[in-house]
This record gives C-alpha cells, structure tokens and sequence, in this order.
C-alpha cells in the first residue's frame, strides 16, 4: 500500500496548501473530497498496521469500507474535476472559471484519482482474495450410495 503513503502526500499538499477556506478551492465537493481521501489514507495506513491482528472475518470488513471509501474518493474526483491526463497541457483558459485557477495542480488531481481508483481495485481484490480463502471448498465422499 504504498500507493496510499502516495496519495496521502498529494492530498496533503493540496490541502495545505488551501487551508480551511473553500474560496481556495474550486468547489466545495472537490474540498470535501479531498477530506474523504486524506480520511481513508490514514484509515489505509492504520490498516496495514493492525491488520494480522484482526479476524479474517474483520479484514473482510475493514477492506470492503476501504474500498467504499476509496471507490467515493475517486468517484466524486472523476464527478467534479475537468482534469484528464491529456488535458493537463491545455492552457487555463480552456478550463471553467473556477478551475482555470487551479489548472497548475492539474498532474497531481490525475495522480490522486489514478492512485484512489487503484486503491479501490486493490481493496476490492483482497477483499474478494480472503473471502475466498476464508470459505473452504473441499470435495466429500458421496454418501448417496452405499457400497456393498
């Protein structure tokens, strides 16, 4: 889970950079947003520090929140931002008013919605892996018929 030591550093970032006013962001849901990422890096990151010391049954759990969470971030990052990869080198005119200011930060609102929706899939994997390995399929005799 590197990848969230990651996304915890770009969000971070733009969020210190920012502050606490939403003025400073281009709207109130990309601000919020980013709250809901910086959120779940660190729930990732405590995660990947307490996780042998839960159940199976829990990991399950705690990894299907994870990628509740990660797959909101990443969702609502797509939802609100015009950023794409190829766009970043557009000039801000090209952009609306609101984010034709924040079109400098266009690479690092790329990474962090590729970063969260790589989190996502990665949450959704394991969370699928240890349910299959905690549900045991083995084969049985067959008890239907006798042998003589």
């Amino acid at each position: 889970m590197l990848a969230a030591g990651a996304e915890l550093g770009l969000v971070s970032d733009l969020l210190h950079e920012g502050g606490n006013n939403e003025a400073n962001y281009p709207s109130a849901e990309f601000k919020h947003d980013l709250g809901i990422l910086l959120f779940t890096c660190i729930a990732s990151l405590l995660y990947i520090i307490g996780h042998a010391f839960i159940s199976m049954g829990l990991n399950i759990f705690v990894n299907f929140v994870l990628a509740v969470f990660w797959g909101t971030g990443a969702g609502v990052l797509f939802h609100v931002s015009p950023f794409e990869s190829f766009t970043c080198d557009k000039p801000s005119s090209t952009f609306s008013s609101n984010w034709a200011s924040y079109s400098d930060h266009c690479a690092r609102v790329v990474a962090m919605q590729g970063l969260a929706w790589a989190l996502w899939g990665l949450s959704i994997i394991l969370m699928f892996g240890m349910l299959f390995h905690l549900v045991e399929f083995k084969t049985r005799q067959n008890v239907s018929m006798y042998k003589v």
